[in-house]
């Protein structure tokens, strides 16, 4: 296990390299820059900046300064925040992090329960209201579930907050500050949990219809067990095992922050915080925060073969 480990960490050194040669092309390559479209900056100071940032140096030789001070911690510094990338990124991908987790936890006990309820009643009025459900909620932009629970929770009946994480002007602590910031959360971690689940109660649907088609599900009946025994004792554990695949796929996506629900609800999540430096250039922001998911993507990689091969005896690692 732990060679299989060594091994593969080897082999993302060239994956990491490849992916931030593209990153530093991508940005470097793409025209105009944070300094460009602000015109209350002299061109003397335009230029000193540039010479600061090393933006007008050739594209080989910023690259390598970029890796070097990669390899030092130092992501750069963002132009719009005025202050380090890393810091920028841990004050708000922390906002977004809580937002999915919520939202994560809630998504795959949904789609477990329903999932496996719709593979055990398969082709019944269940099934058929459960696929319904499932393919409205997957057709439906998250922009349009987003303001249409404003209208009605918010506007309408005025149960939950607008937007934000915390009321304007509070000064909550300890519980009523959690219960402040969860009272934000519900609406759109309930946008967020709408998005995911259809996709995945399809996905639990189909791995469960094909584990209770095994031969020794039809043992475990055979034997006179309770069908709930059965199904999850049995089936279950089996067809939970490519789900470990997906969790380990999920960890970029927990940092990643949903930038169009976190810009309708006001959420102070690092999607929104790029989606922002997008709009004025921000590429040093938007180089460290996309090689930093880069990163997420390779450990989660790992981890998803990792945590498979524990789970099935069946796999071996070599």
């Amino acid at each position: 296990m732990w060679q299989y480990i060594a091994r593969r960490l080897l082999q993302t050194i060239p994956t990491i390299i490849g992916v931030s040669i593209v990153i530093t092309l991508v940005f470097r390559l793409a025209p105009g820059d944070f300094l460009t479209s602000n015109m209350k900056i002299t061109d003397e100071r335009k230029a000193e900046l540039r010479e600061l940032y090393g933006l007008n140096k050739p594209i080989p030789q910023y690259y390598l300064n970029w890796v070097k001070n990669i390899a030092h911690g130092d992501l750069g510094d963002s132009m719009k925040f005025k202050s380090p990338v890393t810091t920028v990124i841990k004050t708000y991908m922390w906002n977004s992090f809580y937002l999915a987790l919520v939202a994560l936890i809630f998504s795959y006990l949904i789609a477990l329960l329903v999932g496996v309820l719709s593979a055990t009643k398969q082709y019944s009025w269940f099934d058929s209201i459960v696929t319904v459900l499932v393919l409205a909620a997957m057709s439906l932009p998250s922009f349009f579930i987003g303001l249409l629970m404003i209208k009605w929770f918010s506007i309408d009946l005025k149960w939950l907050p607008v937007g934000g994480m915390t009321t304007t002007g509070s000064n909550f602590t300890g519980i009523k500050h959690l219960l402040d910031v969860g009272k934000h959360m519900i609406l759109p971690a309930t946008v967020l949990t709408m998005l995911s689940v259809g996709s995945l109660t399809r996905y639990f649907r189909t791995s469960m219809i094909e584990v209770v088609r095994q031969d020794y599900v039809r043992t475990a009946r055979a034997k006179g067990l309770k069908e709930r025994v059965v199904i999850f004792k049995h089936a279950l554990r089996n067809a939970l095992l490519p789900v470990i695949t997906l969790l380990g796929l999920e960890l970029p996506g927990l940092f990643a922050g949903a930038i169009i629900l976190e810009k309708i609800f006001a959420w102070p999540g690092i999607g929104r915080i790029n989606l922002d430096a997008i709009g004025v250039r921000d590429y040093p922001l938007l180089m460290g925060f996309t090689m930093f998911l880069a990163i997420l993507t390779i450990i989660g990689n790992l981890l998803a073969d990792v945590f498979y091969a524990a789970a099935d005896p069946r796999i071996r690692l070599d």
